[in-house]
């Protein structure tokens, strides 16, 4: 921070230790954005919630929120601040990764689920016919909608998520997105969803791992940058690119597909490099559908 910078942070702090939470936190926010510091970006969500300022206090808080789950208050701020936007599956998915405070945190996000519901049940009412409908649309609209589908309380998520699943209209990617959301939601119960294949296949979430955390994605990455990394960093970066959308095609099923990664990854470079692959196996046709429902995916898009 420069002098100026360090006079207007020393004013906040000032301003803070008052409680005056709506000077304060017009002077972070005149900070925040020109100083790089996890510290005055903590201090800001901090003062706006505080002075109330719900929406605004969101917007910094997905800038800053491995800072605000630290200790147990800032994450009752950030659960809360979720709460208060609405945002029921985005506060559940945080306090499902902190176990440890989960009994202290998920009562405000039940309580705030069963104020929106009584209040407000003609929207959400719209809010779940237009996650029922987001089958009907192109893959941007589904992902709105997959996104404005966030201020339904779980039990209404669920409900949509159930049906869009099995709806063969559903994107792939948005498919395998809501499966990966049951996951980090721990959805016990037995769903089913229909897949590239065109055969349905039953599933619990809360027996499944996310994709950064699937071993099998984690392999892949890192033998790709083994074999290439250093010599052929563009190719490397094109391949893992190309294997993270790969995966989140195949999401559940990655292990029915990719039964060898080693296989797999010598398979995808070769194929970016040009290669030619003579005798087709299974594994160069699923890359090859799989390359190109990519590619049709960037050409829209």
């Amino acid at each position: 921070m420069n002098e100026e910078q360090q006079a207007s942070f020393q004013q906040a702090k000032e301003l803070l230790a008052k409680e005056q939470w709506q000077p304060a936190s017009e002077v972070l926010e005149g900070l925040v954005n020109d100083v790089d510091s996890p510290v005055v970006g903590r201090l800001t969500i901090i003062a706006l919630y505080h002075a109330k300022q719900y929406t605004r206090a969101c917007s910094y808080l997905f800038e800053y929120l491995d800072l605000m789950v630290e200790e147990l208050a800032d994450a009752q701020i950030a659960v809360d601040i979720f709460v208060q936007n609405e945002l029921f599956i985005l506060a559940r998915q945080v306090v499902n990764s902190l176990p440890e405070w989960r009994a202290q945190l998920m009562p405000l996000i039940e309580a705030g689920e069963q104020r929106t519901e009584s209040k407000y049940q003609e929207t959400m009412q719209t809010r779940l016919r237009d996650f029922y409908h987001l089958g009907d649309y192109p893959l941007p609209e589904q992902q709105s909608r997959l996104q404005a589908a966030f201020k339904l309380p779980l039990a209404e998520f669920l409900t949509g998520a159930k049906f869009l699943l099995r709806d063969p209209f559903t994107h792939p990617l948005v498919k395998s997105s809501l499966v990966e959301l049951l996951c980090k939601l721990r959805v016990d119960e037995q769903v089913t969803y229909y897949w590239l294949d065109k055969k349905e296949y039953p599933v619990v979430p809360t027996a499944l791992v996310p994709l950064k955390d699937h071993p099998l994605v984690i392999a892949g990455k890192r033998e790709i940058n083994h074999q290439i990394g250093d010599q052929n960093p563009q190719t490397a970066q094109a391949a893992v690119q190309e294997f993270q959308l790969q995966v989140m095609f195949l999401y559940p099923r990655l292990e029915t597909v990719i039964t060898d990664v080693d296989v797999w990854v010598d398979l995808l470079i070769a194929r970016l490099e040009g290669q030619k692959i003579s005798v087709p196996t299974r594994v160069s046709e699923w890359q090859e559908r799989l390359a190109t429902m990519i590619d049709e995916l960037i050409e829209k898009h």
